[in-house]
């Protein structure tokens, strides 16, 4: 696709640079599909609501360019730019009702009952937002957001003011809105289930610099360094030199150890990458590609390693059971077991186990 198709098709951003006071980012290029959801990941000061502001016109852009739909919005004030917004706290007016709320702009003459009925507001409409809990304030401000049918959604830590047994139900509710509506939309968040979840691209904002960005599950699985993997929510960051590869191995192949002791063999090294003898990398490995297994597992198939660890504890994390274990080479590791997993292992803390890895599911950092 080539620029000016790009500009055409969805949301383009070309060079733009965001910033408030002395502040201001790196310059940021970027192309959103029509309907798609891209989700920033990046921690507190990354720059992730200024840009958010900018997209919306509250903030003017130091440099660059935004079209949206063929139309640029450079310079458009905000109420020009037809952009639904969520902000990280619901900024409901407190003196109007629910449905008063929602007639506000686009919402004045829209047909409300769709979002009514996928958002079950009904049953609020003449109720004030002092009168709400927080969860039910939040789905107001994502019908409000949503009214009228914006050309672009902006949504700011959507579920950062949510009690946490609350945001699962209503992470699953966004996701199905932002499927039937195909409305494009940039979400910010520093929770990287949330961009896992609900992005269809995925970009790693750090202090104004985007890292990474492509495609969810490519970025969760092939983090581009070792900042961009610690935002992904990688569990397994495992420092390591290269050995000499075993003679049997494929000539590229590397071995890799820690402390002397090798642990991973048979590895293939990024494209474009040749690693030498006591060269440092560090290994990626998500905490759910890890398969806790009996210590006196039967021998690994083709294309699996195994890493002989000790349980040092456990604790149930929602339907999954997170496994922290010390590897006999003396690296720390985690792990994911299911409920039914867990009980049939009938592990207790001190007691050894194996810990299956594919080998694609490695992700060498150099």
């Amino acid at each position: 696709m080539n620029r000016e198709t790009a500009r055409i098709d969805g949301l383009h951003l070309d060079g733009l640079v965001w910033g408030v006071g002395t502040w201001q980012s790196q310059p940021l290029h970027l192309h959103l599909p029509p309907g798609q959801t891209l989700a920033l990941l990046g921690h507190n000061g990354a720059g992730k609501t200024a840009l958010l502001d900018t997209l919306a016109g509250f903030l003017p852009a130091r440099a660059g360019r935004i079209d949206l739909g063929g139309r640029e919005l450079t310079t458009l004030p905000p109420e020009h730019r037809h952009i639904g917004y969520m902000f990280q706290t619901d900024a409901l007016l407190p003196h109007w009702n629910i449905e008063r709320n929602l007639r506000l702009g686009r919402g004045a003459r829209a047909d409300l009952r769709p979002l009514l009925d996928a958002l079950g507001l009904r049953p609020w409409l003449h109720l004030y937002p002092h009168q709400l809990s927080g969860g039910q304030r939040q789905r107001v401000a994502l019908a409000r957001a949503l009214v009228g049918g914006p050309d672009l959604l902006l949504l700011d830590e959507p579920f950062s003011a949510i009690d946490p047994e609350a945001r699962p139900a209503l992470r699953q509710t966004l996701a199905d809105l932002l499927r039937a509506s195909a409305v494009t939309t940039v979400l910010v968040t520093h929770d990287a289930r949330d961009a896992q979840l609900l992005g269809d691209q995925v970009g790693v904002l750090d202090r104004g610099r985007l890292l990474q960005s492509g495609a969810t599950q490519a970025v969760f699985d092939r983090p581009s360094d070792l900042r961009s993997a610690r935002l992904l929510g990688v569990d397994n960051l495992w420092p390591m030199h290269v050995l000499p590869a075993a003679a049997a191995q494929p000539q590229q192949a590397v071995c890799l150890g820690h402390g002397g002791c090798p642990v991973l063999d048979g590895l293939l090294p990024p494209a474009g990458v040749t690693l030498h003898a006591a060269d440092r990398v560090i290994v990626a490995v998500r905490a759910e590609h890890l398969q806790p297994l009996p210590a006196a597992a039967s021998p690994a198939a083709e294309g699996v390693l195994t890493l002989r660890a000790t349980l040092t504890a456990a604790r149930l994390e929602g339907p999954l059971w997170r496994l922290h274990c010390a590897l006999d080479c003396g690296l720390n590791a985690q792990a994911y077991a299911l409920p039914a997993q867990w009980r049939d292992l009938a592990l207790s803390v001190g007691a050894p186990l194996t810990l299956a890895l594919r080998r694609q599911d490695v992700h060498l950092l150099v």
